[in-house]
């Protein structure tokens, strides 16, 4: 960890560095998680004190998203797991998309430490 970094307790992905500020926009930052799936779009994102899953939808008229549904959820494993529980509902190859990106993301995030 960089002189000067804290670390926050984070479950199972370890602690998070505290991003190195340039332009007001974090250096090291990942970004959240967001997955695609037809016409829904799921943002799964990590905040100092809990996760948040958001389900979107996209609506073609207007040309933007509606959010559908957010849940809050203390660990990221909760927040993980409800959104792959949820991506069961469009077949077994979409839950294999959304488990194959998940991983992809927490290994470009566990990177960045």
């Amino acid at each position: 960890m960089p002189t000067g970094a804290t670390a926050k307790p984070n479950d199972e992905l370890g602690p998070r560095r505290s991003a190195t500020m340039r332009g007001g926009f974090a250096e090291d930052q990942q970004g959240p998680f967001a997955w695609q799936d037809g016409r829904r779009l799921w943002i799964l994102d990590g905040g100092s004190t809990d996760w948040v899953l958001a389900e979107l939808l996209f609506e073609p008229r207007s040309c933007r998203y509606l959010e559908v549904r957010r849940s809050t959820y203390r660990w990221p494993r909760e927040a993980a797991g409800a959104l792959l529980g949820r991506s069961f509902a469009g077949g077994q190859r979409r839950a294999e998309d959304a488990a194959r990106g998940l991983s992809e993301w927490i290994t470009k995030l566990e990177s960045t430490r």
